[in-house]
């Protein structure tokens, strides 16, 4: 699942400092996971219409240099981790030469009627252990 996303910098996301908003930096890394997963073929797995559906458990973005309006942001994932019933993955922004963040997003299966936690499906677990480094 090494997947590269790519994106120029709306206007729309730019603070009163002149670069990226904070919480726009999440809202790219959730684009850029979503497009890996489609990249992969494993969207249809992730999709809210099954008895399971994924939640977030947990997004922690580390800052490194600011982003600004229309530069091309480049956001690679990769799958970092698979457990029992949570996935774990890694992803880097950067422009040009520039890091400019990274975040590390937890995700964890749970029962779409109930909200009990739920092991990742068998079929989807194996789909899934070829994209780990």
């Amino acid at each position: 699942m090494d997947s590269s996303y790519r994106i120029r910098l709306p206007f729309r996301d730019i603070d009163m400092h002149g670069h990226m908003h904070n919480a726009a930096y999440v809202s790219h890394f959730e684009a850029a996971l979503s497009h890996a997963l489609r990249q992969a073929g494993l969207d249809a797995d992730f999709a809210p219409n099954g008895q399971y559906v994924f939640l977030v458990r947990k997004i922690e973005v580390t800052y490194e240099a600011p982003c600004y309006y229309d530069e091309e942001i480049v956001v690679a994932t990769k799958l970092a981790r698979l457990g029992r019933s949570s996935l774990s993955f890694q992803l880097m922004m950067v422009v040009g030469e520039r890091n400019c963040a990274s975040a590390d997003i937890v995700w964890i299966c749970v029962d779409k009627a109930s909200g009990a936690s739920l092991e990742i499906p068998e079929a989807l677990r194996t789909a899934l252990a070829t994209h780990l480094p």
